[in-house]
């Protein structure tokens, strides 16, 4: 068991990797929103991730989010580019 009596010399760093889901309806329109991230806390309104206070999240991501938002992949609706 370490003894921090005296203070800390140094810190051991760990990295998480998350990945959110954010939903896309039949039409194509994605609701990339606080209020549909799985860290979003609706209780204070603030990130579960870096404690950020969310401002309008039902309507967006703010500057504070922490994640790296990915464009949805093409999906290809013409036959003929199958064939």
């Amino acid at each position: 068991m370490a003894n921090f009596d005296s203070g800390v010399s140094d810190y051991v760093r760990a990295y998480a990797v998350v990945r959110v889901g954010f939903p896309i309806d039949y039409k194509g329109n994605a609701d990339v929103s606080c209020y549909q991230c799985p860290f979003f806390r609706r209780s204070y309104s603030t990130c579960g991730l870096n404690g950020a206070v969310c401002q309008y999240p039902q309507k967006y991501v703010g500057d504070n989010c922490p994640l790296d938002i990915e464009e949805p992949e093409a999906k290809i609706s013409n036959l003929e580019d199958e064939i």
